[in-house]
């Protein structure tokens, strides 16, 4: 008897062997002939998908709708040297609320005509501008037409023997470009 009862244990532990084996087995030819074909396919489709371009938001830079909201935007064709003095300054909330920019009241020495000026962001500045002051600056001449005025949009300024570059010579803001410190320096 007690030669049975180990002859039948050995075929059930013979038998539980089998099973875990097989069980292994099974999920092994699962994952070879179900996921990992799902997996190429998916990636096949993911990859035949049209391709998009993904671009970080624009920062302080004409976005489409900051152009949509405004009338003007720098034209280098309209590029013009003014030489002159600061009559006044204020500042603007522009561009949808991207901040408040130092709007400059500047007197041409040569036509007598005092020109809304247009510079950057108040946060830029890390120099004193007082009203008074020699001003020598290049910017495009724009024109708002919902407001129906003329202004300049300054590229650069020189203030005090100190040129203070705010944008590119295309014309793109250079007080949104990252890894920049903030304003220029005395």
């Amino acid at each position: 008897m007690r030669k049975k009862n180990k002859v039948k244990r050995r075929k059930e532990i013979k038998k539980e062997k089998w099973l875990k084996i097989n069980t292994v087995s099974i999920w092994k030819s699962f994952a070879n002939f179900i996921v990992i074909p799902a997996m190429v396919l998916l990636f096949l489709f993911v990859n035949s998908l049209p391709a998009q371009r993904i671009a970080p938001a624009p920062d302080n830079h004409y976005s489409e709708q900051a152009i949509k909201n405004q009338s003007y935007f720098y034209n280098v064709d309209r590029e013009v040297t003014i030489e002159g003095q600061i009559e006044d300054f204020k500042f603007e909330s522009r561009y949808e609320g991207k901040g408040y920019f130092l709007i400059l009241m500047v007197k041409d020495k040569n036509s007598g005509q005092v020109l809304e000026v247009e510079t950057a962001p108040a946060s830029f500045f890390n120099i004193d501008i007082h009203k008074g002051e020699k001003i020598r600056l290049v910017g495009s001449i724009a024109e708002d037409q919902k407001q129906n005025k003329k202004l300049v949009l300054a590229r650069e300024i020189k203030i005090n023997n100190q040129t203070i570059v705010l944008r590119d010579r295309r014309g793109f803001p250079t007080w949104g470009q990252q890894g920049r410190k903030k304003g220029p320096t005395g």
